[in-house]
This record gives structure tokens, C-alpha cells and sequence, in this order.
């Protein structure tokens, strides 16, 4: 499809397409669900309900994620009398679930569950108004994470015991132009392994005269903790959050940090890189894809079987908040691994987890739990995964025959699988950050970024301004106390 060619329509399509579908990215100890204070989680309150109890669970899903999550509430809806639940959208962005989630607090107004960004862990453990996983499992004899990935539960655990209930996992993925790359004599099977490839490719792809400004980048902070991960540097002290201490500055100033913001500023001044400001809501760099503007671009793993339904034509323009029928999209797209510093598909967990809150009554808290491991069954995971997008945390979805076949036979699923590897490529000791004031953390680190590549700041004045504010929100929230 040629840039002439496309609509306004079709622009917002993209744009809601991939700015809500694409958006995504605790403490390691006991691998199990840990040993929570099982009188926490009333999991035979259920049993005494006079009716059918209702809950209610928010989201921020668009797309085949949406479907799927409705899908799978609908069914457990039908299968039993005993609860109900009812699945509420807050919009497309976890900040503004995050945000309605903090202003409910003081009043008790909250969801029973909350599929919430996984850097709410620590907040969330520390605010008082979840009930761990680990706890329900002691208390309901649960043995359904036994079967679950050990990495994924020591990350989502602050103490030894595992908070969140059930786990969208996700990684990164590098999106490129197949047509470009030939054009370029690039091989469109070989995508770039490093960020210093990346910008090699994008050199040969500008010299080819086909674009010029082959790499655009929606400047999220949360990339940049997928490239420190996978270096092994980190955003704070304290092992990244994770050592048995105290966690009380921040470590951004890095050799690590360096590197990328030295090689981000060589690739804008080089004009290879068209860096957009990774503000909420964000889509300029969708458009530079779908335009053929640029060639490479990178971003979550969520959003691949959405991505195929509009190229294939099987989605409806109401799961995007369009009316009347999608327009054709042609654009050949692939996905390769997470470029990192040092070697392909080196990063860190992100998505989004599921929360039990203890805002409701016992009913309604044994009903989440029951809700939540309706979801956490092998069959129900490999839907999740299948439909939604979401990598498989469950050995019983991966090996199921379903996946295989995905994986081996479409182009979703080989996408997914390129995906899934990078995830076994986490390191266990090292999986990421764990930061009590995640939010005001990014916010210094996209500062940061807003500083480099849109104002006249130096690397150095760039990382040291956002170690200062780091450090500075961690002392404010070890004052206070949360």
C-alpha cells in the first residue's frame, strides 16, 4: 500500500489499533506460591452466599484481548450460578486504570480484581488492599502454580510470597519491514540482534534512499529497563530493588545507560532515528509503519494476534471503536527478537497481572479466587494465549497440542514463539526491577529521554538529572511509608 493511498480512516485505525492493543510492560524468594498468612483469603466464604454473588473486573483491553477476556467471563458465567462477573473497561492505558485505582482507595471503591500493569507490585503489596495469591493457595490447597513458570512466579513476589493471582506475560518484539529490508539487500530472515545493528541496518535502509529515517521509536520509558535488564544494570540499589536490604537510591547512572543514550543521540544525529515522545495515547510511530515512513520499530508482543486479525480481515471495526467495515491494511510486517546492547531477545518480563482485592466482602473475595482459577486452567491458558496474545506461563499450555501447532503453522504463532523464547531468555537472578514508587521512577527516566532527544541536554546531564529524581521519590516513599 502506498503512503497516497491511505485514508484518514485508515490512520485512525492504526491508531487505535496499536496504541491500545500494543500497550503492555516483586521480590524473588519462594518459587512456589509462597506461604502467605492463609486467613488473609476467606476462600470458603463463597459456600455461605445467599444468591448469586457479582464482582466486578477491570481492565484497559481493545481488540482480540478484549474478546477473549469477555469470552472467557461469559463462559464462566454459564458454567455455574454461584457468582457472576461483570467486566468493565477503564479505558486503554494501565496509567488511567492505575490512576482510578489509587483515587478508590481511601473509599474502598474497588474492583475484585484488577488486571493492573506488573509495576503495581510493590505499590500494591505495600498499600494493603490485595490479597495475596500465595495466601489463597495455603488457604484453598491449591496446587494449579505448581505448573506455572518459576521465573514468572519469583518475579511477581515481594517476601517469598506470590500477590498477583494469574499473569499476562509478555515481551518485547522488533517490528519490521520485510519489503525494506530487501529493498535494501538486507536479508528480511535476519533481522538485527543489537541496538548498534539496528542502527546498521537502518544506515543501509537510508543510503538505499528508501526511507529516511528508517527506526522510529515511541520514546516509553519501559524499553529502557528492558535494555539495562538485559545488560544487568538497573534503575535503583539494592540488586534493582530485589536484594534483601533496603532499596534506597537510584542507580540509572550506569555504564549500561551510557551506552543507549550515547547510541540513541548517534542515531538521531545521524538521522537514522525518529524518536516520538512516549506520551499516553501515543501512535506517531504506528503511523511511520503503516505509512512506510520508516522500517523498524519497536514494541510489546501483546498486540501480534490483533495485528494479524486486521491484516487478514477478521476483526470487527466496533472492537476498535470504528463503525461500518475496516479498510484493507498491506503493509508486510515481521517480528524478530528484542534487539538488546549485548545480544538478541535480552529484556525482562512486562504485561499486565491479576489482582484480588480485599475492598469486598468475603463472598466476593472467595468468588475472585474462584473466577481466577477458572482462568488459570491449561485450557483456558492456552486460549489466553492463542486468542489473546499473551505468552504462555502454564507447561501444560505450551505443550498442548494447540500451541505447537500455532506456533509451527501461522504467522501469529511464529511471531508469538520468537516471542516466548526471549522470555526464557529472562534471567531468573535477574528479572527486572522491583520499585515501590514505579511511577515517579519512569516518569524521571522519560524525562530523561524528553531531555536527550527533544531538548539540548547532554547524556551525562540527562542520566544524572533522572538518578537525582529517582533517588529523591525513593527517600519520599520510604518516609512515608507508602
Amino acid at each position: 500500500m502506498t503512503p497516497t493511498s491511505w485514508t484518514a480512516r485508515t490512520l485512525r485505525l492504526l491508531a487505535l489499533l496499536l496504541s491500545g492493543a500494543l500497550l503492555a510492560t516483586a521480590c524473588g524468594g519462594d518459587s512456589g506460591g509462597g506461604s502467605g498468612d492463609a486467613a488473609e483469603c476467606p476462600v470458603d466464604a463463597l459456600d455461605d452466599a445467599d444468591g448469586t454473588v457479582e464482582i466486578t473486573l477491570w481492565h484497559t483491553y481493545v481488540g482480540l484481548t478484549n474478546r477473549t477476556l469477555n469470552a472467557l467471563a461469559d463462559e464462566y458465567n454459564a458454567s455455574q450460578d454461584r457468582v457472576e462477573v461483570r467486566v468493565e473497561s477503564q479505558g486503554a492505558a494501565y496509567e488511567e486504570l492505575f490512576r482510578k485505582y489509587r483515587q478508590g482507595i481511601p473509599s474502598g471503591d474497588l474492583p475484585a480484581i484488577g488486571i493492573m500493569e506488573d509495576t503495581n507490585t510493590q505499590f500494591l503489596a505495600d498499600s494493603g488492599t490485595i490479597l495475596p495469591a500465595g495466601a489463597c493457595a495455603e488457604a484453598d490447597g491449591y496446587a494449579g502454580y505448581d505448573d506455572f513458570a518459576e521465573g514468572v512466579r519469583d518475579f511477581y513476589s515481594v517476601d517469598g510470597v506470590l500477590q498477583p493471582a494469574s499473569f499476562n506475560v509478555s515481551t518485547v518484539l522488533l517490528y519490521y519491514n520485510r519489503d525494506h529490508f530487501e529493498a535494501a539487500g538486507l536479508d528480511p530472515d535476519d533481522p538485527p540482534d543489537t541496538l548498534e545493528e539496528v542502527a546498521e541496518y537502518a544506515r543501509q535502509i537510508k543510503e538505499a534512499g528508501i526511507v529516511d529515517q528508517p527506526l522510529v521509536l515511541n520514546m516509553q520509558p519501559w524499553f529502557t529497563e528492558f535494555w539495562l535488564t538485559g545488560a544487568g544494570e538497573g534503575l535503583v540499589d539494592n540488586d534493582n530493588g530485589r536484594g534483601d536490604g533496603d532499596t534506597t537510591a537510584g542507580a540509572f547512572d550506569n555504564p549500561a545507560t551510557h551506552e543507549l543514550f550515547d547510541l540513541l543521540v548517534s542515531m538521531q544525529d545521524e538521522g537514522l532515528l525518529n524518536p516520538v515522545p512516549g506520551t499516553e495515547g501515543q501512535f506517531d510511530h504506528y503511523f511511520a509503519i503503516g505509512l512506510e515512513q520508516s522500517s523498524m520499530t519497536i514494541e510489546t508482543s501483546t498486540a501480534v494476534t490483533t495485528i494479524n486479525a486486521v491484516l487478514e480481515g477478521n476483526l470487527d471495526a466496533s472492537e476498535l471503536g470504528l463503525e461500518g467495515e475496516l479498510p484493507p491494511i498491506d503493509v508486510n510486517v515481521d517480528a524478530g527478537p528484542f534487539p538488546g546492547l549485548d545480544a538478541p531477545g535480552q529484556g525482562q518480563l512486562g504485561g499486565g497481572v491479576w489482582y484480588l482485592t480485599n475492598a469486598g466482602t468475603p463472598e466476593q473475595q472467595a468468588a475472585a479466587w474462584d473466577f481466577v482459577k477458572f482462568v488459570n486452567q491449561p485450557e483456558n491458558q492456552t486460549r489466553w494465549h492463542l486468542e489473546g496474545s499473551y505468552l504462555p506461563v502454564s507447561q501444560a499450555a505450551v505443550d498442548s497440542p494447540e500451541v505447537q501447532e500455532f506456533w509451527a503453522e501461522t504467522r501469529p504463532g511464529k511471531w508469538l514463539r520468537t516471542a516466548y523464547d526471549g522470555l526464557q531468555n529472562v534471567d531468573p537472578e535477574w528479572p527486572g526491577p522491583l520499585i515501590g514508587p514505579y511511577t515517579d521512577t519512569r516518569s524521571a527516566v522519560r524525562d530523561a529521554l524528553d531531555a536527550l532527544l527533544f531538548g539540548d541536554a547532554t547524556a551525562d546531564e540527562a542520566i544524572a538529572e533522572a538518578d537525582r529524581k529517582i533517588t529523591e521519590a525513593i527517600e519520599e516513599y520510604n518516609d512515608e511509608n507508602f
